[in-house]
């Protein structure tokens, strides 16, 4: 995998990543909003499916459809607790598919879901093309976060004959998930052919089409749905993260400033903000919104969130800001944490010697951490210990994650030794990592360096 981070390399070879955690969230698809269980779109939908329709239906007796009203009349008056009993304590339910079905339902409304997918699966396993049956289980899949269980139903009952909006926006927020972009967004546009206002899909549109490079149309889509649901901070999130991949940090800032004026960004977002605004010179925002997410003790930012904040601050050697986070961070007993603390003691150097230590133990705990060992490396290097220095860069090589930093390091440990040569190979297979025009401008200036000196 390529660093998400740039390196810069110039001719002496003197910049190089401090950490290499990316300031964009990883895209994932966004959950479901509790907004969408009560949209009037599903509703309908789901309040329909208590219709019988003959053609895909299993067929009911003059007994069972008797009980079936008995119970729509519970319903209608409101009491769904009765419903649930008449349905429970008939000895038609366990013969019937439809009762069953209907049974499932009322378990799906309660809250249920164990019970309501088991109603489910026992009404299909006696009426297998039973479509709404398949609908609906998906449906409680869906609720329960099972959407490898879900999409099979999903699709079942679109063969079946389901043209329903929600049946369709499942469908595209399952393939979703499966990170099938091209296949989701099919579905997601299908869906709002009969549900065009369903903020639900047009987020989806919005993460489809941004993974499929149309990221300035998936801005402007999430407009709308910013919207529509302003008090729902994840669409915000999701808006600054395509404005960051599209290298406009101030919109993203922007889209993300209104939840946080509403006091709805969590504390991960918040130190998002708080990054874009130390990058763009705003110190005293940039603390204000630190101190926001760290305001309630019930939720902390993660600790990536804090590394990622951490990152920016020693890029512009602030120091202070990042001596304050990791005291916030606490006692977090954390790998990374722990490596970003050893890095601050040595580049800030408040404690070398303490810093070195604690990178000594890190590599010794964990001899495959490229991280750490690069970290070591340096250090060693920047205290004239060229050939243990060479070491640990060389054994961090063998971390997938590290190894083009590594190589770059090289690189520029054997620039310092005049080994060009061996500088040249270092670059060469940094290239073949990360084929960047940057680096291949420094390897040509190398090259010339190289045949000066021979």
């Amino acid at each position: 995998m390529k660093p998400s981070s740039k390196i810069h390399v110039y001719p002496c070879l003197s910049v190089v990543l401090f950490f290499t955690t990316s300031l964009v969230f990883s895209a994932e698809p966004l959950p479901l909003s509790t907004s969408y269980w009560k949209d009037p779109a599903f509703l309908k939908a789901f309040n329909g499916s208590y219709r019988i329709e003959a053609r895909i239906e299993p067929s009911v007796s003059t007994e069972e459809r008797g009980l079936l009203i008995q119970v729509q009349g519970l319903m209608a008056a409101g009491d769904r607790a009765a419903a649930l009993e008449k349905l429970q304590s008939s000895p038609l339910t366990g013969k019937s598919p439809a009762l069953t079905f209907n049974l499932a339902n009322l378990f799906f409304e309660t809250g249920e879901m164990g019970k309501a997918i088991e109603s489910y699966q026992s009404a299909l396993k006696d009426y297998p093309s039973f479509r709404r049956a398949h609908r609906n289980l998906a449906l409680a899949y869906v609720r329960e976060k099972k959407l490898s269980e879900a999409l099979p139903h999903l699709t079942e009952a679109i063969r079946l004959g389901d043209s329903e909006g929600s049946t369709y926006g499942l469908l595209g927020y399952c393939r979703l998930a499966r990170e099938e972009y091209a296949s989701a967004l099919q579905a997601y546009r299908l869906a709002q052919v009969t549900e065009p206002d369903v903020a639900e899909w047009k987020a989806g549109i919005a993460q489809c089409l941004q993974h499929l490079d149309s990221k300035t149309e998936a801005a402007a889509l999430l407009d709308e749905v910013i919207r529509q649901r302003p008090t729902e901070a994840s669409y915000a999130v999701l808006q600054a993260n395509i404005y960051l991949d599209l290298d406009q940090p101030e919109a993203a800032a922007k889209t993300l400033e209104l939840p946080y004026r509403l006091g709805i960004l969590a504390p991960d977002a918040s130190l998002l903000l708080a990054d874009l605004h130390l990058r763009a010179d705003r110190k005293p925002a940039t603390e204000t919104v630190i101190q926001s997410a760290f305001s309630d003790p019930k939720t902390q930012p993660l600790i990536g969130a804090i590394l990622r904040l951490i990152s920016t601050a020693s890029s512009r050697s602030d120091w202070p800001l990042v001596k304050s986070l990791l005291e916030k961070a606490g006692e977090a007993d954390s790998r990374p944490l722990r490596l970003a603390k050893a890095r601050y003691l040595i580049a800030s150097e408040e404690d070398p010697t303490s810093g070195a230590e604690l990178l000594k133990k890190l590599t010794t705990q964990d001899p495959t951490d490229g991280q750490a060992l690069i970290a070591y490396g340096k250090h060693l290097a920047g205290t004239s210990q060229p050939d243990n220095a060479e070491l640990f860069l060389e054994r961090a090589t063998a971390d997938p994650a590290a190894a083009y930093e590594a190589h770059i390091e090289l690189a520029r440990l054997h620039v310092s030794q005049s080994r060009y040569g061996d500088a040249l190979k270092s670059i060469d297979t940094a290239l073949a990592l990360n084929p960047t025009d940057e680096l291949r401008t420094y390897r040509a200036a190398l090259q010339q360096t190289l045949s000066a000196s021979e």
